[in-house]
């Protein structure tokens, strides 16, 4: 079959990959230099690159993020020399349209929180300019904020306004401010500002256009780190030069219309990123017939509170939370304190190790006749079926445990990650069933509680050893991104592939084949 229209993967050199030519992110990469040092470590890229190409192009381009990590890659290239970085594993991405490669560059980028406010709003800026070309037609505020919602980048209109405003005024005025950094809070007050102290010379009856003066004062005042009080201050003196009213009368009706303006208390939005984080469900990638493990959202009291009930004296609550007269009580000191330097990409490999020697250190401490493979994925280590049927009730429960712990299954792009698994195998060709016939179907969550953590068969060393593997797990959780952890499409990035997937079978089914009669 194939594969010129569906996604795939392909092995490419990098000769063959040219950068996205209208990558959102102009700035670099702050971490570049941690990002290249790890892919210098492993050899390879931590996650795929995604990759499409244009109509009638020789090459293929980053389709979705990845030109910094393109860069790298050819660096090490004429560095080392080592072919390890000459060719790629890439994810083939058929072509739809120049709209639609921007949007997933910009939700990319957005997913890893890296970019500036003005590189959003000029790439915002150029995905609406491309949207009236490709549908030959202007858009409205309304309609194009419409339009980016079913693209998978909802952006709100007054969002839109914001993002206008530093695009088309602050841009050619205040370009280092902008490039340092310049925040949502800071751009809102310059909005602010400037209809503020517009509104203040004009009913001072100044004949004077303030927008001049305003652009003028801004640039005056351009640095990486932009002093609005001080820009201020010349506003004020600017305003007592045209109207001559005193200094003090000046500032004070200034600060009257400031803080007489409706939409003071909206000044400080909530900051875009959070138009574009995943609901507290996440639809996976994957046909019914895979095995991924639903993890049931928990109720929002769910977790064990020691609250005093109306009635209940004091002395008793207290009696309640001390633990029991035991020796073996205190073994949460036990646990691997926090490092004291903090982690880079570089030292995943050895945290990985270390959460695998723990799992086989837990084997051996039980002891279960459960198959634990080193994994240079996720968390380091990998549940596979073991030669024999689970028949003991501790070593099955174990196992899903351990099994929803390494994450190994919750997407498909996570299972192609280990194919050479027998696990990953059965599941890739769909005879998932044989797999339950070995390792039973996956444990009920509610019970994992009761039939491990306070089993009686689980010895104290091994209860130890199994909170210093949740704690190291957790450590590379918090420390690392997902895309960092995983080689592969982050859960959130499949997510939104698939829904923008989805708007273009529907609006292709909208429109009409138009090869039909």
């Amino acid at each position: 079959m194939s594969t010129n229209n569906q996604t795939h993967h392909k092995l490419l050199t990098i000769d063959q990959i040219v950068p996205y030519d209208r990558n959102p992110r102009r700035a670099i990469n702050p971490r570049y230099d941690d990002i290249k040092a790890a892919i210098r470590a492993t050899g390879k890229l931590n996650n795929l690159l995604s990759v499409t190409r244009r109509p009638g192009d020789t090459y293929y381009m980053v389709e979705s993020g990845g030109n910094t990590r393109l860069q790298i890659l050819n660096e090490l290239w004429l560095e080392t020399n080592d072919e390890s970085f000459y060719k790629t594993d890439c994810l083939i991405v058929p072509w739809q349209s120049e709209s639609h490669v921007l949007s997933a560059h910009l939700i990319e980028n957005e997913l890893r929180g890296d970019m500036t406010l003005i590189d959003k709003a000029m790439a915002i800026k150029d995905l609406k300019a491309q949207l009236e070309r490709e549908s030959g037609k202007p858009l409205s505020r309304n309609e194009f904020s419409k339009e980016l919602t079913r693209s998978g980048y909802p952006v709100s209109t007054r969002q839109l306004t914001r993002f206008n405003y530093a695009a088309d005024f602050l841009e050619s005025v205040i370009p280092m401010a902008l490039n340092g950094g310049l925040g949502v809070r800071a751009v809102d007050r310059l909005i602010k500002i400037q209809a503020g102290y517009s509104k203040c010379l004009a009913e001072f009856g100044a004949t004077q256009s303030f927008e001049p003066m305003f652009a003028q004062a801004l640039a005056e005042h351009d640095d990486d780190d932009l002093d609005i009080d001080a820009l201020q201050r010349s506003l004020d003196n600017y305003i007592v030069n045209c109207s001559g009213q005193p200094l003090n009368r000046v500032r004070l009706h200034v600060d009257t219309i400031l803080l007489d303006d409706p939409g003071e208390q909206e000044a400080s939005l909530e900051p875009f990123v959070s138009s574009v984080k995943p609901g507290p469900e996440l639809d996976p990638p994957m046909n019914s017939g895979s095995a991924i493990i639903d993890t049931p959202t928990l109720p929002e009291n769910s977790g064990q509170k020691l609250t005093s009930q109306p009635n209940q004296p004091k002395n008793q609550i207290k009696e309640e939370i001390q633990p029991p007269n035991n020796k073996e009580t205190p073994i949460i000191s036990n646990l691997t304190a926090t490092p004291a330097t903090p982690l880079k990409l570089s030292d995943l490999p050895r945290l990985r190790s270390q959460c695998c020697e723990r799992v086989q250190q837990l084997m051996n401490e039980i002891p279960l006749p459960l198959t634990v493979e080193p994994w240079a994925q996720g968390y380091g280590f990998y549940m596979d079926i073991p030669g024999q049927p689970i028949q003991d009730e501790l070593a099955y429960y174990v196992f899903w445990l351990l099994v929803g712990l390494s994450g190994q299954h919750l997407s498909s792009e996570r299972i192609k990650l280990a194919q050479e698994m027998r696990f990953a195998q059965l599941i890739m060709v769909e005879q998932i069933r044989s797999a339950y016939e070995v390792v039973g179907s996956p444990a009920p969550l509610d019970l994992l509680g009761a039939k491990v953590l306070l089993s009686k068969r689980l010895p104290e060393v091994a209860f130890v050893t199994l909170l210093q593997l949740i704690q190291d797990c957790r450590q590379i959780s918090l420390t690392y991104r997902e895309s960092d952890i995983y080689e592969c499409m982050t859960i959130e990035q499949a997510r939104l592939r698939d829904r923008m997937a989805q708007l273009a079978d529907h609006q292709n089914t909208a429109d009409g084949d138009p090869n039909d009669e």
